[in-house]
């Protein structure tokens, strides 16, 4: 019999609906599903006030953050959707410089539902910059920032707001952080990096940020390294700026007046002040530094009467201390931060050896040490309160010395003590210094032959040791370990007539020697590598009559 094609379909449907009801074929066989895409929604809200370009947004969600560059006022979405469930937090991430405006974030954050997010409110108002100045910065290197001193951090890992800004020339500067009217938080403008080409350290003077109604260009970044030298038959100081580049002493204006016979100098470490003890008219004479020109000024008050013969002096802080070389006395003062006058402390003087004539606090400001040269040929020592800066005598002190000890360096970063004893034997003491309790315990060979005339300097890292000689500079190694001396190749290096004193600059690249004999100072370059010695190209420089000593800061 004779089918048609439609029949033909027809019973085989009929037999594969057969098959399917009385179990036959593959009974585990599923139907593919079709996957369901979730819903996502989009967050935002509305910007008010906005008068310029350069605000944006950050959204900080669960998926990574989301930047939203926003020009005017107006609603708006960021464009990657979220899931409901998922967390959003918006921030403002740059504030409008274009004008300065300040932008803040209501309702930023929250979890999202089953709609769009749309009551974000970003309301932006009067703003202010943050800048300032920059003086005496000669070559490359030098990196601004903001710091937040508001959420507590970890010193080696602080908070900083904005972005870095590098400084490769003087004159103004502006951050690119914007704060609010009135706003009072405990941020400061920091270094965070020193120029290196070449190397400079730079000090930022008013960096605290506190703004009322203007932009903040009140801070002042001053880059300038300057020495000053004691002339003691002209009862002045000489003022210079260093060359950053090439060591060379620049004589700052006409010197200034000190009182009678100046002698020891020291300045303070923010370069604001400089303190002169003057040997004949027994006083102190303080001076305010120009941070800019090196300039200075006697402070209100100065001079400030100390004991006789004031031979030395040290800063500790805020606190100054003063050997007196004819009253066999220290004199301790409080220092003004400020304004750079002297109080002094109770008890304002302590008793030493015969001759008080150098000074040294410790690195760790736990101990000080006085070098006594009056005929007591010993070192007294003290240890520090750290909380009234008085000082009680060290258990064991005095300790003996070589003949007449003139001068002290420490050696390996605190870990030994170096006195020169000058005179008909001359000699270098060296001791070991109890970390603990600051006494000392001599060297093995100590004290060590060396023709040494008048004062010592080690470097700041401790590994060199130099002392003037009737030729000039004689260097030493210092052993780490041992504490023992070495001679280095290549001295001694020639200085002017009678060299007095010797001096590093904070920067560790030069040296000085103030010739009391030549009315000059020599000058050097150091190299740290090999603690070798190599004169300055114009050096020997002009100073005053019987220069005695150099304070570079």
């Amino acid at each position: 019999m004779k089918t048609t094609r439609m029949a033909q379909c027809a019973c085989a449907a009929a037999v594969l609906a057969a098959l399917t009801a009385c179990g036959g074929g593959d009974s585990g066989a599923v139907a593919p599903s079709v996957p369901v895409t979730p819903a996502t929604y989009t967050v935002g809200g509305t910007v008010t006030g906005l008068a310029g370009p350069g605000l944006v947004l950050e959204n900080s969600n669960s998926l990574g953050p989301d930047d939203l560059a926003v020009s005017s006022s107006g609603s708006f979405a960021f464009g990657v959707q979220l899931g409901g469930g998922v967390g959003y937090d918006i921030g403002v991430k740059t504030q409008p410089l274009t004008p300065p405006q300040y932008c803040q974030v209501a309702n930023g954050s929250g979890i999202i539902g089953a709609a769009n997010v749309t009551n974000v409110q970003v309301s932006c108002g009067a703003g202010y910059t943050v800048g300032g100045t920059v003086s005496g910065l000669v070559g490359a290197g030098l990196v601004l920032q903001i710091e937040n001193t508001q959420v507590p951090n970890d010193p080696s890992d602080p908070d900083y707001v904005g972005s870095p800004l590098p400084v490769n020339t003087n004159g103004a500067f502006t951050l690119d952080s914007v704060y609010p009217a009135m706003f009072s938080g405990g941020d400061f403008v920091k270094i965070t990096k020193q120029p290196s080409s070449p190397t400079q350290r730079c000090l930022a003077y008013n960096p605290g940020i506190s703004i009322q109604s203007a932009n903040d260009t009140s801070v002042s970044v001053a880059c300038s390294e300057f020495s000053y030298v004691t002339n003691a038959a002209d009862n002045t100081v000489s003022a210079y700026r260093v060359d950053a580049t090439t060591g060379a002493l620049l004589t700052v204006g006409a010197p200034t007046a000190t009182g009678t016979s100046p002698y020891a100098v020291v300045g303070t470490n923010d370069r604001k002040f400089v303190y002169v003890g003057n040997e004949g008219s027994n006083d102190v004479s303080a001076f305010a530094v120009n941070v800019e020109t090196g300039a200075l000024t006697a402070v209100s008050g100065s001079p400030f009467a100390a004991g006789t013969d004031p031979r030395a002096l040290t800063l500790y802080f805020d606190i100054l201390y003063v050997a007196n070389w004819g009253s066999n006395t220290l004199s301790a003062f409080a220092r003004d931060a400020a304004t750079g006058a002297l109080t002094p402390l109770s008890p304002a003087t302590y008793a030493t050896g015969q001759g008080p004539s150098s000074l040294a606090v410790d690195p760790t400001g736990q101990f000080l040490y006085v070098a006594n040269n009056g005929g007591s040929n010993d070192i007294s020592a003290f240890v520090i309160d750290p909380v009234t800066n008085g000082l009680t005598p060290m258990a064991g002190s005095p300790f003996a010395a070589g003949a007449n000890p003139l001068s002290l360096a420490f050696g390996a970063g605190g870990k030994f003590l170096y006195a020169a004893n000058p005179g008909t034997n001359p000699s270098i003491s060296g001791f070991t210094i109890d970390s603990s309790s600051g006494a000392l315990t001599p060297l093995s060979g100590s004290a060590f032959p060396a023709a040494v005339s008048s004062y010592i300097a080690a470097d700041l890292s401790g590994a060199y040791l130099y002392v003037t000689t009737g030729a000039g500079v004689v260097g030493y190694a210092i052993d780490a370990t041992t504490g023992l001396l070495t001679a280095l190749p290549g001295f001694a290096v020639v200085a002017g007539a009678n060299p007095h004193s010797v001096t590093l600059d904070p920067t560790s690249q030069f040296v000085y020697v103030a010739n009391s004999g030549s009315a000059n100072v020599s000058g050097f370059r150091f190299d740290a590598s090999t603690g070798g010695l190599t004169p300055i190209t114009g050096s020997p420089f002009a100073a005053g009559n019987q220069p005695d000593f150099v304070a570079t800061f």
